[in-house]
This record gives C-alpha cells, structure tokens and sequence, in this order.
C-alpha cells in the first residue's frame, strides 16, 4: 500500500480501513510542485477504484502546475477532535483519522469523460443521484483524477481497528 508512519501504534495496516477515510472525507488537500515552489490546495472530491476525482475550472494556476507536473500528493483526514485535559501536551492531543499519499494527475478534457467522474465527486457527498450537468458547466469544468501510486493512513487518539 505504502510507505509506513513512524508511529507503528498509529499506522493503519489494512488497506481497506484506509479506503474507508477515503470514502468518509469531505476533503481533499492536494500538495503539487511549481517549479521549485510547493503549493497546495483543499478541494472537494470523489474516491473509487483507488483514483480520487477532483474537479476545478478549466484554466488557474493549478491546472497549470498539474500540465508541467503531474506528481501529487495528498492528504483527507476525518474524526477530528480536540481532546483536553489538566496538563498541557500530556493531556491535549488531536484525535483523527488520515490517508496521506502520492499519485500521478490525469488532466480529463473530453465532456463526455468528465461526467462519470463528476457522478463519483458529487456520490462523494450524497446518495440523491443520479444527477444532471447542464453542458455549459461541464464544458467549463476539467476534471483531474489522481491515480493513487502509494499511501499510508494513522489513526491517533481512536482504537486502531
């Protein structure tokens, strides 16, 4: 699946409870390479078949990084809660559950390819579909799908199932 956490009590060892936060997250941060510059992004998305789907306008400066590089990476975490206490940093901890991982972005431009993808983007959020794209806003829509080569999930402050 991927490389380890440093924490052996917080990595999450069965692929499939990482697909879960997947299939739960509401998020999606999307890290890529300008040049020599990082820039990252928090967008909307959809997860299956190991690709998350993401959807953004046609041209911006993202759309631009991604046709020069399409190496990613990603994180979605879900379950996050502050837990306190007395003492600080004995006490004080972040509960989560996270999938962080790398992959390749495949830019989809054809109008009729974009819109099973934006069927899994928008399934991400609801069970009311199907749903209906008017065509002017699939034309200004691209979509991107990453292509999941690794990645790694840690659980922190929830038992490890």
């Amino acid at each position: 699946m991927g490389n380890t956490v440093r924490r052996d009590d917080k990595e999450i060892k069965d692929p499939e409870g990482i697909r879960e936060i997947l299939k739960k997250g509401l998020v999606c941060h999307v890290a890529m390479v300008d040049d020599v510059k990082p820039y990252m992004v928090a967008m909307n998305y959809g997860f299956m078949d190991d690709n998350i789907y993401l959807h953004a306008a046609i041209e911006g400066r993202k759309i631009d990084i991604l046709r020069k590089n399409p190496d990613v990476c990603f994180m979605v975490y879900t379950g996050n809660r502050l837990s306190t206490g007395p003492v600080a940093c004995d006490d004080w901890t972040m509960k989560y559950r996270s999938v962080t991982g790398f992959g390749k972005a495949t830019l989809i431009e054809d109008d009729k390819e974009k819109i099973p993808a934006m069927h899994i983007i928008m399934n991400q959020y609801t069970t009311k579909g199907p749903f209906e794209f008017s065509p002017g806003r699939v034309t200004q829509t691209i979509v991107i799908r990453i292509d999941i080569t690794e990645m790694t999930g840690k659980v922190s402050g929830y038992p490890n199932e």
